[in-house]
């Protein structure tokens, strides 16, 4: 008899939670936050090659990887890897659109008014530019669509958000938004460093987006990736330019100011190896998650321990502040807690279990691979004096 699609699962669940020798003495429920790189077979052997081989042998022996990387990132994010540019993080890929397209004074940028710094700060360094950065605000957990999809009128030339919402976990329908943006000719940038990796993410709805790799994809610190639209490409122009973004010509001293026709023009330099090595190990194990018998079961298992530890804190009088509704719930959930979150956060950290303060708020973020063993982790950590 052929293993059913559950035990397979488990099989790959056990394969990364092998890989993470983090879990003998303590757990992560902070996946929104910095998460645990499983370890990696493919950077200790590079190093090994980079200690015995001539660097320019050593990096031959990983030629290609970018490429790997942008194909990889183009399936999960149902776009044409052209669109796709390797960054260091999800404020890099901000900065590009923000820095890179034609402002005019009167241009006005719709965002919410609980947006993760990274996805503020690169819209108000426009203001001295006579750009205007206005606001829809999220009231007890969530952002009303149809408040939201109202404001987007004539002036708006650009609505940032992000898919999910890093403090409340509120996800925007983003096939929504994307149809008033169309309809009223604004474009669509998303920051979705809290959905890659655990919901499904469709680019072409939007316009550009960006992202990190060291939350939900489990990848290395210093990594990220940007996505442009074919059709917005032409109209931003690069802010940091250099080599590497440009074609390339038969000698260094054959200078030609020319682009690279795709998004890799925005990789201006040398790019950090170790973390192109982790990426690409991080997209491998991602991709399964939402391609053939396992798509939607990572969400699944996600939304099981959640409503695990949902019970768990509602016992002791702290309630969820997050949106529970189907198409609006992700990975995080946001409790309230009476008197503030700061002692029962120091207390779960005491019992090596780690979450966040987040907005005044608790803070989980649990993965696909968490099980029972960690629930009852959380639980020991929590009736801890």
């Amino acid at each position: 008899m052929e293993p059913d699609r559950t035990s397979l699962f488990d099989d790959f669940v056990r394969g990364i939670r092998r890989r993470l020798p983090l879990l003998d003495s303590a757990v992560s429920f902070n996946h929104a936050g910095i998460a645990p790189q499983p370890l990696s077979d493919a950077i200790a052997d590079f190093e090994v090659r980079r200690g015995r081989l001539l660097p320019g042998a050593a990096l031959d022996s990983v030629a290609g990887l970018k490429k790997e990387i942008r194909a990889a990132y183009g399936r999960l994010l149902n776009v044409p890897e052209q669109g796709i540019a390797i960054t260091r993080h999800t404020a890099e890929g901000v900065n590009s659109i923000a820095q890179g397209l034609d402002w005019k004074p009167g241009d006005r940028i719709l965002t919410v008014n609980v947006e993760y710094p990274s996805n503020v700060y690169p819209w108000w360094n426009l203001r001295d530019r006579g750009v205007e950065v206005v606001t829809v605000p999220e009231r007890d957990g969530r952002v009303e669509l149809e408040e939201f999809v109202a404001a987007i009128v004539p002036g708006v030339r650009l609505v940032a958000i992000s898919h999910v919402e890093f403090a409340s976990g509120f996800a925007f329908d983003l096939s929504e938004v994307s149809r008033a943006c169309r309809d009223s000719g604004a474009l669509l940038f998303v920051d979705v460093a809290q959905s890659i990796g655990i919901l499904p993410v469709d680019l072409r709805l939007v316009d550009a987006a960006a992202w990190p790799t060291w939350k939900w994809l489990m990848g290395p610190l210093g990594m990220g990736g940007l996505y442009v639209s074919k059709e917005l490409l032409p109209r931003v122009r690069p802010v940091f330019v250099g080599t590497d973004g440009m074609l390339p010509t038969g000698d260094y001293l054959e200078y030609r100011f020319e682009f690279r026709p795709d998004a890799s023009r925005f990789e201006y330099s040398t790019e950090n190896t170790l973390g192109l090595i982790g990426t690409a190990e991080a997209l491998q194990r991602t991709l399964p998650l939402f391609e053939g018998d396992f798509a939607g079961e990572a969400a699944r298992r996600v939304w099981d321990i959640g409503d695990s530890l949902t019970a768990i804190l509602e016992r002791r009088g702290i309630s969820c502040y997050s949106s529970m509704r189907p198409r609006e719930r992700s990975g995080i959930l946001s409790y309230v807690v009476p008197g503030g979150p700061a002692a029962v956060a120091s207390k779960l950290r005491a019992g090596a279990v780690e979450v966040s303060v987040r907005a005044g708020r608790l803070r989980v973020a649990p993965h696909f691979y968490n099980d029972a063993s960690d629930v009852d982790r959380f639980t020991a950590a929590l009736a801890r004096p």
